[in-house]
């Protein structure tokens, strides 16, 4: 597999973005039997408009979403698109488009795009998912259903995002542009996916409490208090406007006692004063043990180093294989902290990324990864206030 990236920043004329952006990859890449193209853009890009265009000059289908921010191998790009392109004869790039989700029906029409996916042939060696966001379900549904449809796949992904209103997320795929379904593209053959996930944990509040009462993502009850209360024994305030914004900061670790797996990070999305519950992006299982994380610039930058350099020493262990393309998706949280160095996550991978290695990647509200994948044996996980990485 090949690949290549391009980034506009003439958001303005769809058309002569699409151009752009198509002549750009052209003159990078000669494309093979099969490609895909995948578009990560500001908010203010007509996405279903350029998709379109994109799929008519290059001949092939473009998905993607919007993002806080895109990544690629010049670091950060604020206010622009940037396309990547695979391309491959020895691989296949299948994509499937749910039908429009709610909680009512989100189990039922993930398993259904999934399941389009793989019954088109072999099993995908990955799944890329570009996701919703601000349904009224938790993030835990992609992975988790898309794991029981297709067992042993590893899925990397993450939900759209834009700005810090997260307002007008959007998700497209050639041509169109939603809202509430998910795009989910597949890449079946020669493919040997290596991944790496990294939290920035090293502050805590140390006012570690259990998880007593909660269903999904709704927390109740931590400990013998309401969660509001668990939170203003923390000192923070709690009658704010924007709770995601407000403890973007100041995520929220759960961890299994006994347990060596990776510990659940949590972004809190909406409290509610009346009843004490709160309400997090991901699920908040009953029984975990729950602390407040203090993230500073300097523990993001350190997790980033590290996943990176994980990730390139996992791709070691396939000396046969030639790695073209690295796929990032780091949490808008993380984008928050670090304020106006905004780009010290992309400098970071820029100075690290080898020769011939294409970058690609965003900040978005959830990200999706593996937890764990060794020996075949592969753990889809939804996180908060993480950096991921997918090489392939």
């Amino acid at each position: 597999m090949k690949s290549a990236s391009a980034v506009s920043f003439e958001l303005d004329d769809t058309a002569g973005l699409a151009r752009e952006l198509a002549e750009s990859v052209k003159g990078k890449i000669a494309f093979q039997k099969n490609s895909i193209g995948l578009l990560l853009c500001d908010a203010d890009t007509d996405g279903a408009a350029l998709t379109g265009e994109l799929k008519g000059i290059l001949g092939f289908e473009v998905a993607g979403m919007t993002t806080l921010a895109a990544l690629d191998s010049g670091g950060r790009q604020d206010g622009g698109a940037v396309l990547t392109v695979l391309t491959a004869d020895d691989c296949e790039f299948p994509v499937a488009v749910s039908e429009p989700l709610d909680a009512g029906n989100c189990e039922e029409r993930i398993a259904g795009a999934c399941g389009r996916i793989v019954a088109e042939g072999a099993p995908p060696g990955v799944l890329l998912a570009f996701c919703p966001s601000g349904l009224d379900f938790s993030g835990d549904q992609y992975p988790d259903v898309i794991s029981r449809v297709a067992p042993g796949v590893p899925v990397i992904g993450g939900m759209s995002s834009n700005d810090y209103d997260h307002k007008h997320p959007r998700v497209f795929f050639s041509g169109g542009e939603y809202r509430d379904r998910l795009v989910l593209c597949g890449i079946r053959g020669d493919v040997h996916p290596v991944f790496s996930l990294r939290h920035a944990t090293s502050r805590f509040a140390e006012r570690i409490r259990r998880v007593t009462a909660a269903e999904k993502n709704v927390v109740r009850m931590v400990g013998d208090e309401t969660f509001v209360r668990y939170l203003e024994g923390f000192g923070f305030k709690t009658d704010v406007d924007d709770p995601l914004l407000a403890f973007a900061s100041y995520p929220m670790m759960l961890t299994r006692e006994g347990e060596d797996e990776t510990p659940l990070m949590r972004h809190i999305s909406k409290l509610d004063l009346a009843d004490g519950s709160g309400t997090c992006v991901g699920d908040v299982p009953v029984g975990t043990l729950a602390n407040i994380c203090l993230i500073k610039k300097e523990d993001i930058m350190a997790a980033c180093r590290e996943s990176m350099r994980v990730l390139l020493d996992a791709g070691e262990a396939h000396p046969g294989y030639s790695y073209s393309t690295a796929m990032c998706i780091s949490c808008g949280g993380r984008a928050m902290i670090l304020g106006s160095d905004g780009d010290a996550e992309g400098r970071i991978l820029s100075e690290m990324l080898p020769p011939g290695l294409t970058l690609f990647g965003a900040y978005c509200l959830g990200e999706i990864c593996p937890a764990r994948y060794k020996d075949g044996q592969v753990s889809n996980r939804f996180h908060n206030c993480s950096i991921t990485f997918c090489m392939f």
